[in-house]
């Protein structure tokens, strides 16, 4: 595994380190895909960013994947925040999509030692049960349909942690086109509902700021609805626009916005 980490622009001690996760539904991505402009606003106000790679499927199977998050969290708020010359390892968890997801999973199941000052989640999801995962997207099915040979040679003979999105997302749009992307995540075990998180256990969350689009066509904007309905303490601020990944580019205005948004709420102590 590795991490990128941008430290605090400021010369004070850092607010807070902010450990991201990259989307990608969990089967390509890389963990320096935030946009430059975004990176820039959150450590010129103050908050050090380490972006972490993580096992991506369907090479490493979603409890594995989980494992280790848990031991690349672990590292920091053991040690890690000492190599990368900081104070303290107060933190947030912050993703987009399925990073989302991860940070969330993550912050409920996470002991009392290491909880997270609060949760950031872009356009994520708490749940592998959403119905529209397991059936053929409409969405994805207006793209070329992806051959079985091709999403055959796209999966790779060994265990992988990076890839060029432009290669690996085939393999996303082929399973969503399939309507078996949740089957892909588990391999040859059967998906198992301990990966969904339940009212009782988003209701233990800390802090969470949610952002997502009202017209998502990959991730229903629903889930975003219900993380906020079920987390006490939650802001959620969506945007008009008909793309998953709104903050994708630096240069559209709603992005800048929620940022700007996403920042008022990190320094709201």
């Amino acid at each position: 595994m590795k991490g990128t980490f941008y430290p605090s622009k400021k010369s004070a001690p850092a607010k807070g380190t902010i450990v991201y996760f990259h989307g990608g539904g969990l089967i390509f991505g890389h963990r320096d895909d935030l946009p430059s402009v975004y990176v820039s606003m959150l450590t010129e106000h103050g908050y050090g960013l380490l972006t972490l790679d993580y096992p991506l499927a369907p090479e490493t199977p979603l409890p594995a994947i989980m494992e280790a998050i848990s031991r690349s969290i672990a590292w920091f708020t053991d040690q890690g925040f000492r190599t990368l010359g900081l104070e303290n390892a107060d933190h947030y968890l912050m993703g987009r999509s399925a990073g989302g997801y991860l940070a969330l999973h993550y912050a409920v199941h996470a002991s009392a030692a290491v909880k997270p000052l609060g949760v950031i989640a872009f356009y994520g999801y708490h749940t592998l049960s959403e119905a529209s995962f397991h059936v053929p997207s409409r969405h994805f099915l207006a793209f070329p349909p992806v051959s079985d040979s091709t999403m055959q040679s796209l999966i790779a003979q060994q265990p992988i942690a990076s890839s060029p999105s432009e290669q690996r997302y085939l393999l996303y749009l082929a399973a969503r086109q399939r309507g078996n992307w949740i089957t892909l995540l588990f391999g040859d075990t059967p998906p198992d509902r301990n990966f969904d998180l339940t009212k009782e256990q988003l209701a233990t969350l800390p802090s969470t700021f949610l952002a997502a689009a009202d017209q998502d066509p990959d991730v229903p904007v629903r889930q975003s609805k219900m993380l906020h309905k079920w987390i006490p303490d939650s802001e959620l601020h969506l945007v008009q626009s008909t793309h998953h990944d709104f903050d994708r580019t630096q240069t559209e205005e709603w992005g800048l916005d929620v940022y700007s948004k996403l920042i008022k709420w990190l320094d709201r102590d």
